[in-house]
């Protein structure tokens, strides 16, 4: 990557943002775009609308690839190692982000943000915002999207079920196990909880424990570990990963200082695994198992629900939707609920080797630029897909069903939300709750970010162990998973996990030196 990238810096666009003149001076561009999960059905009639609207100003053209959730990490490091010609990639934390940007595959963004040559831009991404997402060199480079600091996690469930077995609506974990077994009971073939397999429980049945502010928990590649501070929260005194000895978790303050009861979630997703799919490993699209009526329930996220109950209705009739928020405080919505960093979760990058970053930022700060442009690629054409509520709200038609856009690769901003005029009063309560700046808060440690530079080989290393046993455990897999962590634990040793360890405590004492919280 190193090689392919090498002397590509001249490429990063020109010096001045602004770029020239309208559209009948620019010459005309494709840009390619690389993004992941299915092409909407009607998206060719989206991009034919915005050609025909910025014809006389853009005069660019887009071109998307799309790539398998499964797989798009991955193609996003190969296409980034050869070189190959893309004009911007969505990438995140989760994916190649903290890997990419230290190796200089990614283009500094910083001139096109705050900058009147943009006003799309400096609209839709206020300083505050843009600082936020800065890197920890103090530069930025990507362009963020987010609509609230969190999506609350759901389990969206059959109603029309629930309803059929005489329960009342489901409000604690008890009541969903009941509804599952009865579902087992009196459905059969049906799958209880349907699950990605790549992802598992996620965070269902995590602990509702108030957080410890000199506690982190942090992941190293994905297996669980918790940086202990001192009081002052000015020294890393330890770092204790999953299936270290009992000895080192005992340093820590309880609930942490056991593996038992630093994980309770664990133990639950092995008594769970009998509500879900015998070969829940291979699914790859839960979401889809569940509308064809297989599963009872289904993990998402709250942002979906409107478009998720119609996409039902239509599909299974006499079918409804409904949702579980399965952590508690953010179930009773209580203030200083839900911790963040105050960073979108979601982004596209521009790779360094693209010919034609001002351009690909012009066409994001058009985007940006008004709801009308930006509602086109979000929610589609108006008057066919959609239509306004008001100004901030939106009703599907018919045909949204063949434009189901993922606004969290291209187009998520705070400023530019529609809520769905179907939504029910709870679902509108929750979205409200999610709006308030008072549900959040900045744990310890909330911006750090790591940098593997240092321990690459390391890092890759670990990452060929630790990823399959991750999908196993996330989906009940172990029930002996004590065990099975202190054997990968072992494992993980000759591969260079205490220097992985070493580098994270010596980069966490580092950020703090510096004045980090």
């Amino acid at each position: 990557m190193a090689a392919a990238l090498l002397g590509t810096t001249a490429a990063c666009g020109s010096d001045d943002p602004g770029g020239a003149g309208s559209g009948k001076d620019l010459e005309p561009v494709t840009l390619k775009g690389m993004l992941f999960g299915d092409q909407p059905k009607d998206l060719p009639l989206v991009l034919e609308e915005f050609e025909k609207r910025t014809r006389d100003t853009l005069n660019t053209k887009l071109s998307f690839e799309w790539n398998p959730i499964s797989d798009h990490k991955q193609k996003v490091k190969l296409m980034m190692a050869a070189g190959e010609e893309m004009d911007f990639v969505f990438d995140a934390e989760f994916m190649n982000l903290k890997e990419l940007i230290p190796q200089g595959a990614y283009a500094l963004l910083d001139k096109y943000y705050n900058n009147d040559a943009y006003p799309g831009l400096k609209k839709a991404f206020p300083p505050e915002f843009v600082d936020a997402n800065r890197r920890d060199d103090g530069h930025i480079y990507t362009i963020p999207f987010t609509q609230y600091f969190f999506d609350i996690q759901v389990i969206y469930l059959r109603k029309d079920l629930r309803e059929k077995y005489g329960m009342a609506p489901i409000s604690s974990y008890a009541d969903l196990k009941k509804f599952y077994d009865r579902v087992l009971a009196e459905e059969k073939g049906m799958t209880p909880l349907a699950l990605k397999g790549v992802s598992g429980y996620q965070d269902i049945w995590a602990s509702d424990e108030p957080v410890m502010k000199t506690v982190k928990p942090m992941l190293i590649n994905g297996i669980s570990s918790f940086v202990h501070l001192s009081d002052d929260l000015k020294t890393v005194k330890n770092i204790v990963i999953a299936g270290d000895p009992a000895s080192e978790w005992a340093k820590l303050p309880a609930p942490y200082n056991t593996m038992k009861t630093a994980f309770p979630q664990y133990d639950k997703w092995a008594e769970w695994r009998k509500y879900l799919e015998k070969d829940v490993l291979s699914q790859k699209d839960h979401g889809a198992y569940f509308m064809s009526g297989k599963a009872a329930s289904y993990y998402g996220t709250i942002s979906s629900y409107a478009a998720e109950r119609k996409k039902l209705k239509e599909t299974l009739p006499g079918a409804d939707l409904e949702f579980f928020v399965f952590r508690k405080d953010v179930r009773e919505m209580k203030p200083q609920s839900i911790a963040t960093n105050y960073r979108s979760n979601n982004s596209v990058a521009i790779p360094v080797t693209s010919e034609h970053i001002d351009r690909t930022m012009k066409f994001f700060d058009w985007l940006f630029a008004s709801r009308e442009n930006h509602d086109l690629f979000e929610h589609g054409i108006a008057g066919k897909h959609w239509e306004a509520v008001g100004d901030t709200g939106i009703k599907l038609l018919g045909e949204s069903k063949n434009y189901s856009f993922p606004g969290y690769e291209l187009t998520w901003n705070p400023s530019m939300i529609r809520l769905n005029a179907d939504l029910d009063e709870t679902a509108k309560k929750y979205y409200e709750y999610s709006a308030k700046p008072d549900t959040y808060y900045a744990p310890v440690l909330a911006r750090f970010t790591f940098d593997n530079t240092n321990v690459k080989g390391e890092f890759a290393n670990i990452a060929s162990k630790t990823e399959p046993f991750v999908q196993q455990l996330k989906t009940g897999q172990f029930q002996d998973w004590e065990a099975q962590f202190t054997k990968l634990n072992a494992e993980l040793k000759p591969l260079g996990l205490d220097k992985l360890r070493a580098e994270l405590q010596k980069q966490i004492q580092a950020y703090l030196d510096k004045g980090g919280k």
